[in-house]
């Protein structure tokens, strides 16, 4: 016997857009060691145009990232531009934090 609602029950690709990312079934030192790694990226692009509120090392990690797209051979000028004004924003930040004198 059919039910009154004709629609599927199921989950489709539509329905999955909002929900959040499912973590892998993994076990004790892999599943710390990728939420480490997942909370790792989540700070550095919350860094973004925050640089005076990030961590050392999530400076560090940001300014990796943006100098690695700057010397990408296939790194458009839409991705170019913006990656070195971050980069200068991280520099100008660790520069000030550290009191570099250049």
């Amino acid at each position: 016997m059919m039910a009154s609602d004709s629609h599927p029950n199921s989950v489709t690709g539509d329905n999955a857009v909002d929900r959040p990312i499912a973590a892998p079934r993994l076990t004790g030192a892999a599943q710390r060691q990728w939420v480490y790694r997942l909370r790792r990226k989540r700070a550095v692009i919350d860094a973004i145009g925050n640089e005076t509120e990030a961590s050392r090392a999530t400076l560090l990690a940001l300014l990796s990232h943006e100098l690695a797209t700057l010397e990408s051979r296939t790194a458009s000028l839409n991705t170019t531009e913006p990656a070195r004004n971050t980069a200068r924003r991280v520099l100008n930040e660790i520069i000030t934090r550290y009191a570099i004198k250049l």
